[in-house]
């Protein structure tokens, strides 16, 4: 099946910023420092930041972001969703080429005893009006 868009990632500085649709909670946020270390391989931290009136900034941990094992993607994790991101276009991002890299997720996995507890003609319409 194949991946649905759900957001994108964007250079901010030196840093990268994961927009994902619907995410409310603030701007989610790969640290400049922690960029160079995903491209390397390692699992770097994904922090979502809050900038609320009248307070300090809060910085809080959202999820992770690492190189995918072929090494073509950046796979982001947030909460239990894992989107990925072409690494070459990440890339692209990082070196100015390109504005955005496109993130992506897989379809929802379907509960297959949950649609087999469901009688086969669980959704027939039973009128003949």
């Amino acid at each position: 099946m194949p991946f649905r868009p759900c957001g994108k990632i964007q250079k901010h500085h030196d840093a990268l910023q994961v927009q994902v649709d619907g995410w409310k909670l603030g701007e989610l946020v790969i640290a400049a420092a922690d960029v160079p270390k995903m491209l390397n391989g390692h699992a770097v931290d994904v922090q979502f930041v809050q900038e609320r009136p009248d307070r300090e900034v809060f910085v809080g941990h959202a999820g992770s972001a690492r190189i995918s094992r072929s090494g073509r993607a950046v796979n982001v994790r947030i909460e239990s969703r894992l989107m990925s991101a072409p690494l070459a276009a990440v890339q692209k991002v990082l070196s100015g080429q390109q504005l955005a890299a496109r993130l992506s997720a897989p379809p929802p996995i379907i509960d297959a005893d949950r649609e087999q507890a469901k009688s086969i003609d669980h959704d027939l319409v039973r009128s003949f009006a």
